[in-house]
């Protein structure tokens, strides 16, 4: 721990690592805090694990892959994060040797201090085995949180335990903003969908007595003792 001339504490940059199996699965979990992280100066990288491409099961096109790559980097550039893609078939992200090599690699490159992910009981699959490849890949990051799952893919018989809490007041704002880039998405469930998350933030903020918070299960968390 270093301090200034005044005795405060620096903060010292940190390398993050968000990684959502879609293109708007950041925005919705981690986006307020992956905000703060930048305006502290930290190093901040998104992965998304899958190309944007989406079909529903009869076959009707959701998202085109050239539609979901702008909405993404649209969402990145708001938040100012570099964006990275491994292009994975969406809704069959394998939990295997080639997935977690591709995100230990990352993990070294960048020497990752910190790494958001889904919700481990997720009921998406996607989002359920880019956890377990994180888990795997990132197994001496020191700090690993999952961020709460939304609806329709939180539904789990395990419920999340909301363990860590960061107030997002201040960066609240930039993460609708970037989470409206998502067309694609707010036409999917509507304009409801913005009102959800909001709720959802609220209430998080509401436990910690502030305006708007963001919470995360703890898989682990180094100390500065």
């Amino acid at each position: 721990m270093k301090t200034d001339m005044n005795g405060n504490v620096e903060h010292q940059q940190k390398n993050v690592l968000a990684v959502g199996a879609h293109p708007d699965d950041i925005e919705i979990g981690c986006a307020g805090t992956i905000a703060r992280h930048i305006r502290n100066n930290d190093n901040v990288f998104i992965l998304v694990m899958t190309d944007p491409f989406y079909t529903y099961h009869d076959g009707r096109v959701l998202r085109s892959s050239e539609e979901g790559r702008l909405e993404t980097a649209n969402g990145a550039r708001i938040l100012g994060a570099r964006l990275i893609h491994l292009d994975f078939e969406e809704k069959n992200v394998p939990y295997s040797s080639v997935t977690v090599e591709a995100i230990n690699k990352l993990v070294d490159d960048y020497n990752i201090e910190i790494i958001y992910t889904h919700w481990y009981h997720d009921t998406h699959q996607d989002h359920m085995r880019t956890t377990q490849s994180v888990l795997s890949a990132g197994r001496y990051v020191p700090n690993i949180l999952m961020y709460e799952p939304e609806y329709p893919a939180g539904r789990s018989h395990i419920g999340f335990r909301n363990q860590y809490y960061v107030d997002i007041t201040d960066t609240f704002e930039l993460k609708m903003e970037a989470l409206a880039q998502h067309r694609s998405q707010v036409n999917k469930y509507g304009d409801g969908f913005f009102e959800a998350v909001e709720a959802r933030a609220r209430h998080r903020g509401y436990e910690i007595r502030s305006k708007y918070a963001e919470c995360f299960e703890i898989v682990r968390l180094k100390g500065n003792i």
